[in-house]
């Protein structure tokens, strides 16, 4: 595997002028999550105590809008940044590779998010959150596993997701470590910074599953 370093420098030639795409595609996925959760949250909130089976029944529409439109989206969005670290060639859009991907994977995309989702959740209150955070690195190469193999089905790309980062899932947290300067200066610019630094780091992983695909294949 190669160095944190170098992730990150394939990241960043990846995204050379092509930062402003990289950035409205994460502002359009926050404008669609906000669009749909601050209503049902809202209306959630406002009537929690008179009302629960409404407000019961908006927070169950907010997960299904996350599990239906913006997961998917999310896949699609780190799957148009895989393209950018594949090929750096001009007239490639963002827009259309994010929409693209949203639309081709759609029906194998949401139970396999969801598989995670619930998984992680579950596993998360057991061990108060430490077990839901290995399993999401575990299943962290699911996205792109969904886009490199068309015959994978949900089940089958967890697996192979966790057969892969099998030795790597520290390799990977330590990566994400390495932004922490990044995610702070983001955070210290009211969060506007965030919108540069989400799709460098997102970037950065698709250029580890590069890596770790490749390792992968001489092995076998």
């Amino acid at each position: 595997m190669k160095q944190n370093s170098e992730y990150r420098a394939e990241a960043r030639a990846a995204l050379e002028g092509r930062w402003t795409e990289a950035v409205l595609m994460f502002l359009i996925l926050i404008l669609v999550a906000c669009a749909f959760s601050v209503p049902f949250g809202f209306v959630s909130g406002v009537y929690a105590g008179s009302m629960t089976w409404l407000a019961e029944s908006m927070s169950g529409c907010s997960f299904l809008v996350s599990v239906l439109i913006i997961m998917p989206l999310g896949y699609g969005l780190s799957n148009a940044l895989l393209s950018f670290v594949r090929s750096n060639e001009e007239g490639t859009s963002g827009l259309s590779e994010m929409w693209h991907f949203f639309r081709r994977d759609y029906s194998r995309s949401v139970p396999a998010l969801l598989l995670v989702t619930v998984l992680s959740t579950l596993l998360g209150i057991v061990t108060l959150g430490i077990g839901a955070i290995v399993l999401s690195y575990a299943y962290g190469m699911v996205p792109y596993l969904l886009r490199d193999y068309p015959e994978l089905s949900a089940r089958e790309a967890l697996r192979t997701s966790k057969e892969m980062m099998k030795g790597h899932k520290w390799d990977l947290f330590v990566l994400d470590l390495s932004f922490i300067g990044w995610l702070l200066l983001g955070i210290m610019t009211a969060g506007i910074g965030l919108l540069w630094v989400a799709p460098y780091m997102d970037t950065t992983h698709a250029a580890f599953y590069e890596d770790l695909k490749n390792e992968c294949i001489e092995e076998e």
